[in-house]
């Protein structure tokens, strides 16, 4: 299936042009023009950059394109962007900007106290990644690029709110950073038990061979010269098998990361 992608598919297709810029431009304006303490250290630096590494291989990476053939591929996606990049940014963030913006604008230093208050933040992302992901609106979603992208934008700055409270000091006791993060893991069980119990696919989209293309077809730019036999040969994978995958990449992810996260923050905060 891989050779297929490779083969067929355009460089442009594969890597995404705009997540790179974008990309190149968050590392330039991060080490060329935000001001830094000196008590931001080196590795904090290569830290950020991890995050964003993480966040270009989610959504700009070949893996864009196999998330959308492969649903465990697009579980890998999910941990990049949600779990993975957002601890990384937090850490490696210099935070000297957001604290002298904050001090001259109170509406802002209040709203940012009331979303990364813990259940607020808990609240915000399980309701965005529970309803993300029923079938109805994933589908829905998968169809329309940039809704799909204003979707995962939402979520990624709903994880970074989420990490907040376990990465950073003054959020927590160390004591309750092992309660949230323990909360986290449990909040996430559920959706993988779904993915690993069902016995048919949930999404059509990864089924439905007029589905499956239409989600395709919105990142290819030479859509139209392909045939309905090329989609169909991108489609040799038991839904049943990519979702119970899935379900397990997704379930030893998040109970690794936050289990890190948990030492982490427990660390700084003594």
């Amino acid at each position: 299936m891989l050779e297929i992608i490779l083969d067929e598919f355009h460089a442009s297709t594969l890597w995404n042009g705009g997540i790179f810029i974008f990309t190149a431009f968050a590392i330039i304006i991060y080490f060329l023009l935000l001001p830094s303490s000196g008590r931001h250290s080196i590795w904090k630096s290569f830290v950020f950059l991890l995050g964003l590494i993480a966040i270009y291989a989610s959504l700009g990476s070949p893996l864009n394109i196999i998330g959308r053939i492969k649903f465990s591929t697009h579980m890998i996606q999910i941990v990049l962007l949600l779990l993975v990049a957002p601890p990384l940014v937090i850490i490696g963030f210099k935070n000297e900007i957001i604290r002298k913006a904050i001090k001259k604008m109170a509406f802002a230093r209040k709203l940012i106290q009331v979303l990364t208050k813990p259940i607020v933040a808990i609240i915000l992302f399980y309701v965005l990644f529970y309803g993300y992901h029923i079938p109805v609106i994933f589908n829905y979603a998968r169809l329309d690029l940039y809704l799909n992208y204003f979707v995962l934008l939402a979520l990624f700055i709903a994880a970074i709110l989420l990490w907040v409270p376990i990465l950073k000091l003054n959020y927590l006791t160390a004591k309750q950073k092992g309660v949230y993060g323990l909360l986290n893991i449990i909040l996430i069980i559920p959706y993988s038990i779904i993915l690993f119990t069902q016995g048919e696919g949930i999404y059509s989209l990864y089924t439905d061979i007029d589905l499956f293309m239409s989600s395709l077809v919105v990142c290819l730019p030479n859509a139209d010269l392909l045939t309905p036999d090329f989609f169909q040969s991108l489609l040799p994978f038991d839904p049943v098998k990519e979702q119970q995958l899935g379900g397990v990449i997704l379930l030893l992810s998040q109970i690794v990361i936050f289990a890190l996260g948990i030492v982490y923050g427990r660390k700084i905060s003594k």
